[in-house]
C-alpha cells in the first residue's frame, strides 16, 4: 500500500499582521492629533496674550498721583510723609494760660503829702498841688512793694488817686496834672520838691476838675522799680505849667492819712502772674 503523502498547506500570513497594521494607523492618528493639539495650544496662547494686552489699560489704568500744589515730588518720593492713620502719636497738651492775680497796695501814710517851693509842706495832711500868691505846691505818693511775690511777672500797674476838692481854676492856669517817677527813699523831705526824677512827666493823671477817681498807667515805672530792687514805687505830681499868680488855684487829693475823710486812699493796682 502506497504511503500517502500529505502536502502541507502553505502557511498563511501570521494573524499578527492585522494588529500591527492597526497600531500603525493609530500611531499616525496620535501624531496628527498631537500636531493639531500643539497648533491649538500655540494659537490659544497667542490669542490669550493678545487679548490680555488689549484689556490691561482698561483693567489697570495708570493711577493719578494727587499732591498739593506746593509739594515737591522728589521729597515725597525720598521722604514720604506718614499717613494720619499710621501716625498715632498723641497731640501735645496745650500749655495753660497763666492766671492773672491782682494786688491793690495802699499808699504809705508817712511818705505821701506835699512840698512847696518855699521849703515847707506836710506828710500828715492831704496831697496838695497847685499855686497860691507866692508858693507852688507839688504832691507826693509812695507804695510799699514788699507784698508782691518776688517772681511776679507784671502785666499792668495803675496809679489811682481820688480828687476830692478844687480851689480856684487850677486846670485853667496849669493845664494837665503830670506825673514824675521818683525815688525819694524812706522819708519825704523838702529837698524832694526839686529832686531829679527817674522819668519826668511820663504820664498825665487828669486834666479836669471833676470830683472822682483819677487813673494813670505806671506799668513801666513799676517794672523799673522791681528790676532795680527798690522797696517802694514813688511818684511826684505837678501841673504842666507852674507859676505863682494873683490867686489860689489848688487841687486836693485824698492821702493815706484820710485827712479829708473820704476813705478813698491812693492806690497802686497791680496785675501780674
Amino acid at each position: 500500500m502506497e504511503e500517502e503523502h500529505i502536502i502541507p498547506a502553505k502557511n498563511k500570513e501570521p494573524t499578527s499582521k492585522a494588529p500591527s497594521k492597526y497600531l500603525s494607523i493609530q500611531k499616525k492618528f496620535l501624531i496628527i492629533a498631537a500636531i493639531i493639539f500643539v497648533f491649538i495650544v500655540i494659537g490659544g496662547a497667542f490669542w490669550f496674550g493678545s487679548s490680555r494686552s488689549k484689556q490691561e489699560p482698561e483693567v489697570s489704568p495708570t493711577p493719578t498721583t494727587e499732591s498739593s500744589p506746593t509739594a515737591n515730588p522728589e521729597e515725597d518720593t525720598e521722604n514720604p510723609s506718614p499717613s494720619p492713620e499710621a501716625t498715632n502719636s498723641p497731640s501735645p497738651t496745650p500749655t495753660p494760660a497763666p492766671v492773672t492775680e491782682e494786688e491793690v497796695i495802699a499808699a504809705t501814710t508817712s511818705l505821701d503829702g506835699y512840698r512847696g517851693s518855699n521849703g515847707l509842706g506836710s506828710d500828715a495832711l492831704y496831697i496838695l498841688i497847685g499855686r497860691n500868691l507866692s508858693v507852688i505846691q507839688r504832691g507826693f505818693v509812695s507804695f510799699d512793694l514788699s507784698s508782691l511775690p518776688t517772681d511776679a511777672v507784671i502785666e499792668s500797674a495803675t496809679l489811682r488817686m481820688y480828687q476830692e476838692k478844687i480851689v480856684g481854676n487850677p486846670y485853667g492856669v496849669g493845664g494837665s496834672l503830670r506825673v514824675d517817677h521818683l525815688d525819694y527813699g524812706s522819708s519825704l523831705g523838702n529837698e524832694d520838691y526839686g529832686a531829679s526824677s527817674i522819668s519826668s512827666s511820663f504820664t498825665t493823671l487828669t486834666d479836669n476838675s471833676v470830683i472822682e477817681w483819677k487813673d494813670a498807667s505806671v506799668t513801666d515805672s513799676l517794672k523799673n522799680d522791681l528790676s532795680n530792687g527798690r522797696d517802694n514805687s514813688q511818684y511826684r505830681l505837678h501841673f504842666a505849667t507852674e507859676s505863682t499868680g494873683t490867686s489860689s488855684d489848688l487841687v486836693y487829693f485824698e492821702s493815706a492819712n484820710n485827712s479829708e475823710g473820704t476813705g478813698n486812699l491812693p492806690q497802686l493796682i497791680i496785675k501780674y502772674h
